[in-house]
């Protein structure tokens, strides 16, 4: 999911430069850059990671061409801080859409429905329910977020594509060294998922019923990571659409 997300934000960010200048990454995405180094320094504190310097905006440049910073370090030793580099290199994922989800609850004002259980689970059901449950689910959330934004008025659509726009044009461009940090975390990761589901097997042999709220919780986190995915494709495929639609008279107005 980062790298996808890392590679069509690339895509993104390409076409702002091409079509425009390597300026127009600052005061088009100057604030995608900051809420995306926001990510990581919100992250990098609670993991308890050492802030070294941050920079949410270098106006002036940075000689590895880099828009903002954020410079940390932690002990290797220390599994929660090692832990921690899994979350922070993904943080500007989080910190965009959660962004974002605010000015769609701020302007639009969504109603979304509550997931309960599904009445199959922990029974012994193939694996293509959940997910055909999870599908379902996604797509009756992303509906009522459509439904919210198209029953707004006019101004608030318009301000709402235009901050959307705007802010994914810079905010969910993973760097290479942001797929490395959370590369290195994913090892610490995956190391305390299996810890944890050898116990949880272990407890669900004695009560059941923590097994059933266990799999509603996993189905749920399961559920918010095809969301997101789906809501960071469709705010960069909007930025994406805008870079070109004003591109286009520029292009035609430079033919001539």
């Amino acid at each position: 999911m980062g790298w996808l997300t890392s590679h069509l934000a690339r895509v993104v960010q390409r076409t702002l430069v091409v079509n425009f200048s390597e300026r127009a990454q600052y005061w088009v995405g100057g604030l995608g850059v900051i809420i995306h180094e926001l990510g990581h320094l919100v992250f990098a504190l609670l993991f308890m990671h050492r802030i070294g310097s941050f920079k949410l905006l270098n106006l002036s440049g940075n000689r590895d061409g880099s828009l903002g910073s954020v410079a940390s370090n932690y002990n290797p030793r220390n599994w929660y801080q090692a832990l921690g580099n899994f979350f922070i290199g993904l943080a500007p994922m989080f910190s965009g859409i959660f962004v974002l989800t605010l000015l769609i609850q701020f302007l639009c004002h969504p109603d979304y429905t509550p997931v309960g259980a599904p009445e199959f689970i922990n029974q012994q059901q193939p694996l293509i329910s959940y997910a055909q449950f999870a599908w379902q689910t996604a797509q009756t959330w992303l509906g009522e977020t459509v439904t919210a934004v198209l029953t707004s008025s006019w101004w608030q659509q318009v301000l709402l594509l235009l901050l959307i726009g705007t802010i994914s044009t810079t905010t969910f461009s993973l760097s290479t060294a942001d797929l490395k940090s959370s590369w290195q975390g994913a090892k610490v990761y995956l190391f305390l998922v299996i810890v944890l589901s050898i116990v949880i097997t272990g407890v669900k042999l004695v009560k059941p019923n923590f097994g059933n709220s266990l799999d509603q919780f996993v189905l749920l986190t399961g559920i918010v990571w095809l969301v997101l995915l789906i809501l960071i494709c469709i705010c960069l495929l909007i930025s994406w659409l805008e870079l070109m639609v004003i591109a286009l008279p520029l292009r035609l107005f430079k033919s001539r």
